[in-house]
């Protein structure tokens, strides 16, 4: 681990560069790195490979988070699409894409550093291919290449709009996207403030369900959005017809997956950055994969955070 961490570290002053030249750029996508097994690449590979007119995909896994840091619950969305029982469901091949927003609709910048953020991002789907590559016991996984990319649009439909017009290098046969979320990400792509320059205000989703794009939701029972029933019963408004007065469709709800809870999927990276800040690498081991527990204990990460306080 210690070695693997070590060609990791000398990631950084690359994904640095590359995220400059993107913040600088017009561009609003742009992938940054390209993972596949351990035997045809290397995280020090200059530039991210193109896939070939065989394996361009035909759907995209789409995880979008702010990754401060990687945990469980993000290899928990990532593995439960990867399950062969699932990928036959859709089109192949396939593709993952780890997805951060230089720029976030709900949160300021802060601690971890963006090009941090982006090598846990790399260590992270290293370990995830090392799960999917170990795996030995049904349900078999598929390997499918990790993307790690960047985007500066702040909203889903825009976000899927730029990688339609921009990633068209990696991704040329224009996949359909599947975005890997939890249910408050269901509430937020269904709140009118967000959409106040159209009229009715979810006209604006036309533009990604109107393309079959789909969202697979890991229901998360809590006080705030409610019992498992509460959920179900949020699609099944959709599917009713009772949010058409905003301009919402009925036919939406059939592309929206609800997935039965995990705890695992729920882990709060407010409780990682606490135990990394108090030195809990037990905690920290428990929550994270072992490359990116590895990567905040060595570079020290969290260290400031003498709040626990939520950053973006």
């Amino acid at each position: 681990m210690a070695t693997r961490i070590q060609t990791f570290r000398t990631l950084l002053p690359d994904l640095t560069t590359s995220l400059t030249q993107f913040q600088q750029s017009p561009s609003k996508f742009r992938i940054l790195k390209t993972l596949t097994s351990t035997s045809s690449s290397s995280p020090n590979d200059p530039t991210p490979p193109k896939p070939s007119s065989s394996d361009s995909p035909k759907t995209l896994f789409i995880l979008d988070s702010s990754f401060n840091p990687p945990s469980i619950a993000h290899k928990t969305l990532a593995l439960s699409v990867l399950e062969k029982p699932y990928t036959a469901k859709s089109p192949s091949p396939h593709r993952l894409l780890l997805l951060f927003a230089v720029m976030n609709a709900d949160k300021a910048p802060s601690p971890a550093a963006f090009e941090q953020r982006l090598a846990m991002m790399t260590v992270f789907a290293r370990d995830l291919l090392d799960t999917v590559e170990d795996s030995t016991t049904d349900p078999e996984y598929i390997p499918v290449p990790i993307d790690i990319g960047v985007t500066k649009a702040p909203y889903y439909t825009d976000k899927s709009a730029a990688i339609e017009d921009e990633g068209t290098e990696w991704y040329p046969d224009r996949p359909k996207h599947v975005h890997l979320v939890g249910f408050d990400t269901l509430t937020r792509l269904f709140n009118a403030k967000y959409y106040q320059k159209f009229d009715p205000p979810f006209s604006a989703l036309e533009s990604y369900f109107g393309k079959r794009h789909r969202f697979r939701v890991t229901m998360r029972p809590d006080d705030e959005y409610g019992s498992v029933e509460d959920q179900e019963s949020f699609v099944r408004k959709l599917a009713g017809g009772g949010m058409e007065g905003d301009g919402a469709k009925r036919e939406w709800a059939g592309l929206v997956e609800l997935v039965p809870p995990n705890p695992e999927a729920g882990v709060s990276s407010t409780k990682i950055r606490r135990a990394a800040k108090e030195g809990d690498w037990e905690t920290v081991g428990s929550l994270c994969t072992p490359g990116v527990t590895e990567w905040v204990r060595r570079e020290r990460l969290y260290e400031e955070d003498d709040r626990g306080a939520k950053m973006a």
